[in-house]
């Protein structure tokens, strides 16, 4: 199991979104490694997979560095990994942070969408169109232009086949009736300007059924939060 490590202190093992790649952490890495000891790794990428394997590949890494228990931060597609990691290790969980996530993704019609569309997102023209225009909404949600660059050099470089897959688990997950068996501490990221995902309702609803969660709002903010110079998982964690 391939990984990356940075800094020294407790462990932080950041499960990445549909990218798939662990790049978008990057900056929450700089802000983080002086006192804790940062895990980055990219999900599988050759289909099939299921969401058994995808957890057992955090199960790996945390026995491979000999981590008893390590603070899980899981975005959007990651933090379904991370809910499907928690339900069955608690114990190796110090404290789950969810970012931008869901235990059942409501919006049917667009993750359908999605799942048809899927294939222009492999087209060139098609993404240097999407990227002029992601570009002033990225920058309305405060991501500056290092953040942008970040994520348009990171999407969709995964093979077709293996985000075919992800949206195939996102469209057979329901965790709404486990929530309530989660104990450990989780804090909940909520980004109000979300264009993906609902995830100030979805927090909202996953701290009502978590017994020990909390909500962190970012009301300013979008999906991609985390490429953000104006939020820092480390405030989170004093």
């Amino acid at each position: 199991m391939k990984y990356n490590r940075f800094g020294e202190g407790p462990f932080i093992v950041y499960i990445p979104g549909l990218d798939g790649t662990g790049k978008l952490f990057a900056r929450q890495v700089g802000q983080l490694q002086s006192e804790f000891t940062v895990i980055t790794f990219p999900l599988r990428n050759e289909a099939p997979f299921t969401y058994s394997d995808l957890t057992n590949d955090v199960f790996q890494i945390l026995d491979q560095e000999a981590i008893d228990k390590a603070i899980i931060v899981g975005e959007s597609f990651g933090g379904t990994i991370a809910l499907h990691f928690a339900l069955q290790h608690q114990d190796r969980i110090e404290r789950l942070i969810l970012v931008n996530t869901f235990p059942f993704f409501r919006r049917r019609l667009r993750l359908k969408l999605a799942r048809l569309l899927l294939p222009l997102a492999f087209v060139p023209l098609v993404r240097k169109v999407r990227d002029i225009f992601a570009r002033p909404v990225l920058l309305s949600e405060l991501v500056d232009e290092k953040g942008i660059e970040v994520l348009l050099k990171h999407s969709w470089t995964h093979t077709y086949e293996t985000y075919v897959q992800r949206l195939s688990l996102i469209a057979s997950l329901d965790l709404r009736s486990h929530l309530s068996e989660i104990k450990m501490p989780v804090t909940i990221v909520a980004a109000g300007r979300d264009k993906i995902i609902a995830s100030t309702k979805e927090a909202r609803f996953m701290a009502d059924q978590i017994p020990n969660a909390e909500i962190h709002a970012l009301p300013k903010h979008g999906h991609a939060c985390l490429l953000s110079g104006s939020f820092s998982i480390a405030s989170i964690l004093k």
